[in-house]
Parts: C-alpha cells; structure tokens; sequence
C-alpha cells in the first residue's frame, strides 16, 4: 500500500450508520472539492471499504437518488462516479482488497449511471462507461479475458453514444483505451484499427477545436491525460500493437514518434515505458540481425531502468528486467539472464502480481531447466504453478478454467521432470498430482460440499432448463430414428441432426451457467492438492501400493507409491508422442473401426497391443522391482492409459497376466480417492439393493442377470425396474436415491467427443453425463454402483487427464465405488461375470478381490461348465412352473405378460449359451481378455 494509505482498521464492530457517515462526509469533501480532507477522511475509515460497503452503497444511494430533485440527483450523481474514481486510484497490493475497492467503485459507477443516462447526458454517461472499462482493463482478480472484454463491451458501448465532432478528446481517448484492451486480447488488427482512429481523430480539425472545453464541462474525474501526453500514448500503444503483429519497423517509427512528442522532463515514467517497448521491438528484430539489436534492446532497457527504479515503480521495474532476462537469454548470458528472472520474480511475489509471477517464474523454469539448473528450475516453474492456480481459481468459467491447465500443461511436467532429476521424487510425485483431473476434482468437491445444502431457486431453475432441453433432445432422437426406420446412430462417432445439434450447444451453455453458480468456481472453499503423507494415508493396507503413472513430452514415470515410501521407475523414450499417441492408432482408432465397421482389427490383435503396451511400461522390471510383498494395486492412469484394461497385461511369466498376481483397482487421480474416503460410513447391515433391467426390452441376458442377483440378495419386486414400463428415467432417479447398491445392466454409450453427453439409455429417454454431475443428482447414501453395460468408463482424456465418464459421474454423484466397463461388452459374458462378482462379494470379499475372482472364473470357465449353467437355467420342472405360472392368467392380462416374459428370457438365454457351445472352439469360451477384463473397479476398495 502506498504512503499515507496506512492500515487503520477497526476493531470494533460496524454498524449500517458508521458506513453512511463516512460515505456523507467523503461525498462532502469531493464535491467542495477539498483534496485534503479527502484523502485525509479515506486514510480515517478505510476500515469501512470492507465486503458490505457495496451493497450499503447501492441500497443508500439508489434510494436516495430517487428521492432527491433532478437538480441535486445529477450533483449527487456526479459526487458518486467522482467518489469511485477515488476508490479506484487507492494503491492496494492486496489482492482481496484491492477486489472489494474495484467492487465499490463500480457499484458507484452503476448507481451514478441511474441518473446520468445515455439519453440526457451522452458524454458523461460515455465517460462512466470508460471507466468501468478502465476497471475492468486492469483488474487482477478473475478470468484475464473475461474482464477484457467486459472492458471491451463498456468502450464499446461509450463510443456509440458519443459523436467524434462534440468530444474528440474523449473519443480519442476510448479509442487509445480500447486498443490497449485489444493488445492484451491477443486482437492485434482490431488494435490497431482503434489507435488508427483515436489518431485521426487526434489530428483532425474539430480536435483541436473542441478539446479545448469538452473535459472541463464533463465534471467527471475520468483520466488525466493532457493533449501532448495523448496523442504520446497512441504512438506508443500502436507501437505495442505493431510489436505483438510482428510489424517491427513500424513499431520503432511509432515508438520513436511517441519519444519525440513526450519528453523525459515532461512525464518521466511515459518516456521509461516507450523506452522499454522500443527495447521489446529490437528484441524481436534481433532474431534477423543478431548482436547489433540485442545490444540496442539492452541499452534501451538500461534507458528504462534509469527511471523505472525497484523503489518507485515496482511492476514495471520488474517487467523490464524479465525483457533484459531475455535478451541475455538470446545472447546465451544464461547465468545472468537467471539473475534478473529471481530479481524481477522477487518483486512480483511481493506485489501479488500472478500473471507477472506466472510469466517470469516460467521464464526462470525454462531457462535453468536449459542449463540443468534443476533447483533454480523448480524456484521458477513453483512460484509459476502457484501464480497459475492462485489466477485459476478466481475463474468461474469451467471452459476457461480447462484452457489455463491446458496451456501450461508444460511448467508441471518440466517441474515434475526437474524434481525426478534432483531426486526429489516425493515432489515430482506431488506435482505430477496437481496437473492432473482438476475439472472432475472441482466436480467432485463441490458435490461433497453441497450433498446435505438445500439446492439454490437459481440453480433449481437452470436445471429444470437443462432437464427440459435433455427431453427435447430424446424426443428428437426418437423421431429421427423412426423416420429412418434404423437403429439410432451412434452418439459417439456421428454428428447429430441440425436441430439436436443447436439443442446440445443450448444445454451446453446451460451447463457453464450451472458450473457459474458451483461453490468451487465461485470461490467459496479451495481445494487443496494432497501432500505425499496425506496420499500415503489413502492406503488401507500395508500391502497396497498406488501406481501413479505419468507422461511427459519424453518418457513416462512411474511412481510406486507405499504406505511408507515411494520409488520410481521410468521408461525411458515412452512419450507423448511415442507411447501415448501410439495407444491412440493402435487401441483407440481400431475400436472406433470396430464399432462403427464391425472392424475385426480391434478385438483381433487387442492381446498383441495389450502385449506391447506391458513391454513398453517394463511390468515385468517394476514388479520385481519396485513391487515385492505388494498384494493390491491402485492403479492411476494417465491421458490414453485410461483406456486400457490393466487386469489383462501380461506380466512376462507364461500365461500369467497381472490380475493373477494382484488385486485391482483404478483411480482417476489422488484427490478423487481422497474425496471417497471422506465420505461417511454406511451400515453394511442395512444396505437396500436395486436392479434396473433391460430398460429397451431387447436385453434378455440383462433380465436373467438381475433375476440371479435379486435371488441372491432377496431384492424385493419394487427395487426392480424391470423393461420399458419400468426403466424410467424419474424411476431410476428415486431408485438411486433410495438404495445403497445400484445394478445397473441396460444399454448406455460413451460420447468420446462431448463426454457430457455420455448416456445411460432408458425406456423413455436417456440419463446423461451432465446430468449426473449436476447439483440435481446428489446421492449421499450411494454406496457401490455397478453398471453392467457398455462404454461406461470408455473416455478419452485431454492433456488435463480429466477422465469424465459414466463411472466417475456417479463417483460425483456420492458413490463410494462403482464397477463400469472400458468397451462394448458381450451380453452373456457380462451377465455371467456379474453374477459371479455378486457370488463373490455375498461371501465377504472386498471390491477388487470379488473383481478378480469373477474375471479368472469367467476366464477359465470350461465349455462343461457353461452347458452345466444351460442345464440349470434350462431345468424341465423351471420350465413347467413358468409355464404353469403363466396359464393361470387370462393372455391378455398383466400377469400373463410377466410370467410370459420370464419364459422367453430362460429360453433366450439357453439359447445364447448353446449357441456359444457350438460356434466357440477353444475349451475355454470366455478366455480371450474382450469378454473378461473388459471390467474394472473406481473408488475404495
């Protein structure tokens, strides 16, 4: 904070009348335009510009606007915008407090706004908009590009009220403003069209005669810029422009006409700020004349320094070391292009500044991550990680929170990869963390957060919008189908029709909208990345251990994560591009030929790849390695690993794939698991199940399936939805809610494009992934979910990692553990390992143990044994009690259909399996890894 702005808060609690006494003494003092008693009530009571200033303010002087004569509102009005302009210019390095004087100072703007309207007062209403749009331009807190185009829209909107003839001055001085607004968005045409015009406007003859009188008769403390001093800032703002446009020679005539009119004695920092950028453009221009440039750039940059000192100018004391930096670094002077990094960081850090933090800290990563300087690598690319998530969550965004991760994707894996290189491996391993699932981490927090809160009538009403455009959306898929008389089109590979498309951009908006209103997004609790000795408490057994994998540009670690130590293992070459895009041609694109085709490619060579993928990782090196004494695995997956049943890796003993050695269970990231385990124990006593069953009446395994299993756990008909006149989706809704195990086996399907729109498909419609993950399905006493059906954790991952499917959607929902699927699975193979996993778990085994035992068994099931289950499902005196149970009822009644039912799908079912009698040829039907590692297991175990 500046001098004579000292901290003086209040011990005492404020009252509403202490406000509004300040705000009538400082509203005094500005309009008799007393400059001291100002600044001198503003020191007394900075207590008072606290979080409830703007509302009191906004209720205080709404009301009394209009209560007041039109005469005294417009004084009163005035007073008002002039009050937030000096709220405004308070200098506060803050970052929270600095947020709540912007908060006020536009509060006051708006209020004064009320009165001074476009209509009777254009001009003053015009120079509010501009500086709300200056507010804006320079805020620090919030989405970067947000607040520039709200700073956009605010010039925008000034500039079409107000004719160039009347006030040229102010219009040249938008125009210079929006251009700036235009060079920090990266809109460099738009820029300089904006400064182009603010100059001719500058030049042109009507300028010169009316500049004279236009401010003076606003009244309206707007931006002090005399006419020397602006037609200086347009030369060198489009001089900035031409530099970001690569236009360097017109950058440096535009930058030396700027120093030409704004002389050294005349505005000292101006001048150092010109100086600067003409440093920026040889900088630039040095990449075709070398040496000659870069020397120009330095003696430039010293020029700058020379009045820009660390004591009086801070932020662009620092911004011009971070340019000298770089020219050292295209002189290869790496130690001292280091030196002024830390030196400019340094002040950055002090000033709260992120995104200069986020700039220069990378700037120092990079360059000792070049010279193999790992520990000043770590110092640069820390503070730049802390700067990018400290930024990120001010974003309410969810899109645009996804696009920063994106973006710097780069700092954590060269972060990561300096800590493995300095041994630290417990700090590689906590970054590799950070980088990883943070849009389903800020889900998954905020479902946490808000299980037992009662839902907003905001977000109450963005849901029924969402729900409704859901329906609209099934109804069009509907007719679609049954005009072409074919099956649906597949959601995953193939464009919808016009109309659904525009309804899914509608929904998606509606989504954003929805996520606006999240407690995380909005800011209301942080999560927190997990330490390595918190991750270690995530391990329930001393024989378990995480396997954390992690793909860099050039290889990809392996973290062996123990309940009392971490090791690494790394393959070495096994990158992006090598390993990772190598999944993508040979798992991911043969499956889409195999769905879309009927492509045999796929499934043909799934063990070879599956083989390769095991040679790649080096399994058979890590497990004697790194995994001696290890019974269970968590396995967290990284980008296209997602994808790949890891049961079924071969482990380089003969015919031994790693199911056979350990248990099994996946993760998306640390934090997901962590937030499993926070959640609150149920009694295993009392736990209810329910099934829902061949929802679109073409599934007879699925209704034999959930008859198994509702034998097992004497599942009562009501916790049944059995076919189209049950399968619901308000029926599955209340079932989720009143159960604590959920078996789900009906049809569902991945959307690999827009993961949202992933679907569990019902009788009248479809449950999609956005709707799972939406405040509208909170499950809190949702146990363990297994979705018996195709493609519920089939997903592909952005460079985020952020794994959004079916499975983890329920995981949002509240559940503690759900079984999904990595493909599209076989009817009768899946019904048979679900009711072997069932089997399992009634007789005491944990998750991944009864999810091991039902893949082996499957695995290993004989073709005895499968006609011994026909025998059984086929038995003469089942078939005559359903047949008897079925006569006793007129044909036409509701019982007949149910008993008729139950016939056809034991029949059916017989028919399946002798029909895989006698098409399978090897003893084993089940053996090859499609029909049984096509399963796996999130959550605790």
């Amino acid at each position: 904070m500046a001098k004579g702005f000292g901290n003086k808060q209040k011990k005492s609690e404020l009252k509403r009348r202490d406000y509004l006494d300040f705000l009538r003494k400082i509203l005094w003092a500005i309009r008799e335009n007393k400059p001291d008693i100002t600044r001198k009530i503003l020191e007394d009571n900075l207590d008072k510009l606290d979080h409830n200033f703007p509302s009191i303010l906004r209720d205080w002087a709404t009301e009394t606007l209009s209560n007041l004569e039109t005469d005294k509102a417009y004084k009163r009005a005035i007073d008002i915008s002039n009050f937030s302009k000096k709220i405004h210019d308070i200098p506060e390095i803050n970052p929270i407090k600095n947020a709540i004087y912007i908060e006020i100072a536009t509060v006051g703007y708006e209020v004064a706004l009320l009165v001074l309207n476009h209509d009777d007062f254009p001009e003053k209403w015009a120079s509010i908009q501009n500086n709300i749009g200056e507010i804006y331009r320079n805020k620090i807190i919030g989405d970067c590009k947000e607040n520039l185009e709200q700073a956009v829209n605010r010039y925008k909107s000034a500039l079409a009220v107000l004719k160039s003839e009347c006030s040229p001055e102010l219009c040249a001085a938008i125009h210079n403003n929006l251009g700036v607004a235009y060079i920090k968005l990266r809109s460099i045409n738009l820029a300089i069209k904006s400064l182009e015009k603010a100059l001719e406007i500058f030049s042109s003859e009507m300028y010169i005669k009316g500049s004279v009188s236009t401010l003076n008769n606003l009244d309206i403390a707007y931006i002090d810029i005399d006419k020397t001093n602006i037609e200086a800032s347009i030369h060198h703002n489009l001089g900035a422009a031409y530099i970001e446009s690569k236009n360097i020679e017109a950058a440096i005539n535009s930058l030396k006409i700027a120093l030409q009119i704004d002389k050294y004695e005349s505005n000292e920092q101006d001048w150092a700020e010109t100086q600067n950028n003409l440093g920026l453009a040889y900088l630039y221009r040095s990449q075709e004349r070398q040496k000659d440039d870069l020397q120009l750039a330095i003696n430039y940059f010293d020029k700058a320094l020379e009045v820009l000192t660390m004591e009086a100018c801070q932020k662009q004391w620092a911004e011009t070391q971070n340019n000298l930096g770089l020219v050292y670094y295209n002189l290869d002077r790496f130690p001292e292009s280091i030196k002024v990094f830390q030196n400019a960081i340094k002040i950055k850090k002090i000033s709260n500044d992120y995104l200069g933090c986020l700039k220069i800290g990378d700037n120092l990563g990079k360059t000792a991550f070049k010279l193999k300087r790992w520990t000043e690598a770590i110092e640069g690319y820390s503070i730049a990680i802390e700067a990018l998530e400290t930024s990120r969550s001010w974003i309410k965004s969810e899109s645009r929170r996804q696009e920063i991760i994106e973006e710097s994707i780069d700092i954590y894996q060269n972060i990561v990869q300096a800590c493995i290189n300095i041994g630290q491996i417990d700090k590689a391993f906590e970054y590799s963390e950070r980088s990883r699932s943070k849009r389903l981490v800020d889900l998954m927090a905020s479902n946490n957060f808000s299980q037992s809160a009662n839902i907003p009538p905001k977000v109450q009403e963005l849901l029924q919008q969402y729900e409704e455009l859901q329906q609209l959306i099934d109804a069009e898929r509907q007719n679609h189908k049954s005009e072409n008389n074919r099956s649906e089109t597949r959601a995953v590979w193939q464009a919808y029709n016009e109309k659904i498309a525009s309804l899914e951009v509608d929904k998606q908006q509606i989504w954003e909208n929805l996520r606006r209103e999240d407690p995380v997004l909005a800011g209301e609790i942080q999560v927190n990345p997990l330490s390595l000795s918190e991750i270690q408490q995530l391990i329930d057994h001393p024989n378990t251990a995480i396997l954390g994998f992690y793909t860099t540009n050039t290889d990809t670690h392996i973290f062996i994560v123990r309940k009392d130590r971490i090791t690494l293992h790394t393959c070495t070459g096994e990158g992006l591009e090598t390993f990772q895009n190598w999944i993508v041609h040979n798992w991911l694109l043969p499956y889409k030929e195999y769905i879309e085709k009927k492509s045999k490619k796929w499934e043909s060579q799934i063990e070879t790849i599956l083989h390769e993928i095991s040679q790649r990782l080096q399994l058979s090196e890590i497990i004697n390695q790194h995994l001696k004494g290890i019974e269970e695995l968590i396995i967290e997956p990284h980008l296209l690993l997602h994808q790949i049943p890891f049961a079924a890796l071969p482990t380089g003993e003969y015919q031994e794939s790693l199911v056979d050695k350990f248990l099994i269970r996946y993760t998306p990231s640390c934090q997901i698991l962590d937030f499993c385990h926070q959640r609150p124990n149920i009694d295993i006593q009392s736990l209810e199940y329910g099934t829902v069953e061949d929802a679109t009446d073409d599934l007879y395994c699925a209704r034999w399936e959930g008859e198994q299993i509702a034998k097992m756990y004497n599942i009562p008909v009501e916790k049944r939805l059995i076919g189209s006149s049950q399968a619901t989706r308000e029926n599955y809704r209340q079932l989720a809610e009143q159960v604590q195990i959920l078996h789900s086996c009906h049809h569902a399907e991945s959307c690999l494009y827009n993961p949202l729109e992933s679907q569990l498909k019902l009788a009248d419609g479809t449950i999609t992934l956005g709707q799972l993950m939406s405040p509208g399905w909170r499950l809190p006493n949702l146990v363990d979910v297994f979705l018996s059906c195709c493609e519920t954790n089939l997903g592909t991952t952005p460079l985020t990692d952020d794994i959004l499917t079916l499975s983890t959607g329920f995981l949002c929902a509240g559940a503690r553990s759900v079984v999904s699927s990595l493909w599209s699975v076989d009817d009768l193979a899946t019904s048979l390992f679900s009711i072997f996993y069932y089997q399992q778990r009634q007789q005491g085994k944990n998750r991944p143990e009864s999810l091991k035992q039902a893949q082996i068994k499957l695995r290993e099931l004989r073709k005895a044994d499968l006609a011994e289950i026909s025998n059984q499902i086929n038995e003469k005196e089942k078939e005559k009690e359903l047949i008897g149970n079925r006569q006793q009822y007129n044909r036409n009644s509701v019982e007949y259909s149910k008993w008729e039912d139950q016939y056809n799908t034991h029949a059916k079912i017989n028919r399946l399996i002798k029909q895989k009698l006698q098409i399978s040829e090897p003893e084993f039907p089940f053996s090859h890894p499609r029909y049984w590692a096509a399963f796996i297991c999130h959550g605790l175990r």
